[in-house]
This record gives C-alpha cells, sequence and structure tokens, in this order.
C-alpha cells in the first residue's frame, strides 16, 4: 500500500532579473497539448474516436476516468490529474525561477513524456520573454530533504529520478503540534459555493485530506488510512495566531481569477498525523487549480 511520486525541477536563471512568474503561470496553460505532442501518433483526431487511445499516455494521463470500484467513485468521484506544478521567484526582483513538477503514482509510467513536455513548455515559455543566450535552464530530482540531484540523461528517466514514497513521508515525519504555514500561491479553498476569503484550518485540513486520499486511490496502491472524522473534529481545536494570510491577487497577475490566500500564520493543537498529512499534501498543492501551481505551500515545525 503506497504512493510513489517524483519531483522534478528546472531552474531557470536569467542574466538579469526579469518577470517570470507571469510567464510561466501562462505557459502552464499550455502543458496538456505539449503533453500530447510528445506521445500522441494520431494528432489529426480527437482522443474520443482515436482506436489507439487504450492504453495512449496522453489519454490515461488526461481523461480522468472514473474507477470500477464503485466504493472508490462514492468516496472521490471524479479523480484530479496526476499531477502538480509550483513556481518560486521570478517576480523581477530575484535572479532565478524554479518550476516544479511532481508525478504522481501509476503516472510514472510516462515520466519521460512528462519531462519533454516540461522541457518544451519551459522553453517556448521563456522564448517569449528572452533569446536564448539570456537563461540557464537546470533540470534536478528531489529527494525527501529537498536536495537536488541532477538529470544528466534524460532518455534514462525513470533510472536517472529519485522515487519518493508516501508512506515514507507519514511514517518519517517529526510529530510537533505547532507549525508556520507559509502559502506561497494563491489557496483557493471553496466554502458554499464561493472561494473563501478566510483562512480556516479546519477546512485546509479537511481538503487535504480529501486530495491525498484521492490520489492515492486512483494512482497509488491501496488507500489512505486516516480516521477522517477524528482529525475533521480535532481540527476545530487548533489555534490559528499571528495570521498574516490575507486574500489578494499575487504580484504577477491582475486577473481576479488568480486571487487566493497568500501568506504566513502560526497554526497550535495539532495531533498526530496532521503533520504528516499536511507535509505529504505540501507536494501535491492545495485546494482548486492546485494541479496548475496554484494552493502551494511549506511547513515549518517550531517549538
Amino acid at each position: 500500500m503506497d504512493l510513489d511520486f517524483v519531483l522534478i525541477e528546472c531552474e531557470i536563471v536569467p542574466d538579469s532579473p526579469v518577470q517570470l512568474a507571469a510567464v510561466i503561470y501562462n505557459a502552464l496553460r499550455n502543458f496538456e497539448s505539449q503533453f500530447k505532442t510528445s506521445c500522441c501518433l494520431m494528432t489529426s483526431e480527437p482522443c474520443t474516436s482515436c482506436r489507439l487511445h487504450v492504453g495512449c499516455p496522453f489519454w490515461t494521463v488526461f481523461h480522468q476516468g472514473l474507477s470500477s470500484n464503485p466504493e472508490i467513485v462514492r468516496l472521490h468521484q471524479k479523480p484530479s490529474l496526476p499531477f502538480s506544478f509550483h513556481v518560486i521567484g521570478g517576480d523581477g526582483n530575484v535572479s532565478a525561477c524554479t518550476v516544479g513538477l511532481v508525478i504522481v503514482g501509476s503516472a510514472l509510467n510516462y515520466i519521460e513524456f512528462f519531462h519533454a513536455a516540461l522541457v518544451s513548455m519551459i522553453e517556448a515559455g521563456v522564448a517569449t520573454v528572452l533569446s536564448p543566450a539570456k537563461y540557464k535552464l537546470s533540470y534536478y530530482s528531489l529527494d525527501y530533504q529537498g536536495g537536488r540531484h541532477t538529470i544528466t540523461q534524460p532518455a534514462l528517466l525513470p533510472e536517472n529520478v529519485i522515487m519518493l514514497s508516501g508512506q515514507h513521508v507519514l511514517q518519517n515525519s517529526v510529530h510537533s503540534d505547532s507549525i508556520r504555514l507559509n502559502l506561497k500561491s494563491s489557496l483557493r479553498l471553496l466554502s458554499n459555493g464561493s472561494i473563501a476569503h478566510r483562512f480556516d484550518f479546519g477546512m485546509f485540513l479537511c481538503s487535504q485530506m480529501r486530495r491525498c486520499s484521492s490520489l492515492w486511490a486512483y494512482y497509488g496502491t491501496g488507500k489512505l488510512d486516516i480516521d477522517f472524522t477524528f482529525l475533521s473534529e480535532s481540527a476545530q481545536n487548533v489555534a490559528v495566531f499571528d495570521d498574516k494570510i490575507q486574500y489578494t491577487q499575487p504580484t504577477w497577475s491582475k486577473r481576479l481569477n488568480r486571487s487566493g490566500l497568500i501568506g504566513t500564520a502560526e497554526c497550535a493543537g495539532l495531533v498526530e498525523p496532521m503533520l504528516s498529512l499536511l507535509t505529504l499534501g505540501s507536494y501535491f498543492n492545495a485546494g482548486k487549480g492546485a494541479t496548475f501551481g496554484s494552493g502551494f505551500y511549506q511547513l515549518e515545525v517550531f517549538d
């Protein structure tokens, strides 16, 4: 029973500070088409009528078919896509921008297509603002501690990346009842049909329990064994203080639909295994738009 995943990062280093965040987020909208280009043998035919769609990497990754197991459908309904992006930096005041891609579970069977699409997407996006001589790209596979290991042979990707384990994250996260949560990109959680404008720890935890368990059920083996009722009830006792989380637009965008909760807050009163679940969830982002970079967060444990 496990959920394997891989974290690949691309570091973009321009020769001078430039606004890259908006460029990358716009480029993410082309990732699906870049992925299709990397693997499709019938580009002129729609997927729904293609005789080759059974077993096709693009169809398998993107069609989000319901499980044949009625219990999984009852609990999780339509699955999330088996990958997520995050973007760090690129606001024009720093010299580098990092694009992270997490590939989850059974989708790892197609890791070479993910990598090819990632490279094409980033190169096409950056080319809109910089010439090739004005920037450098480096690709890495990350370990549990965030250590970077250079991907030197993309053709040998399955052997050239570090496989991470959901069970390992859950079992090896040191528990603390106090954390600092840093929402790095817009967190968009639905509350009564609209986007929440205030941070609520219970809502956040429940959202991550659903997201992690759904990804595990659809793309992993077995199921994520957690007590939803106990944790959701216990979350109501978690105190949030020094709350600097605000509903706002990210600095790189003027579009209202990019707005969400951004900032930091300290949370105290966590019980096991809340921290380990949130640590696992930090690889996959949170909330609406999590697949394409929204809801990226980092955790810091403190006494």
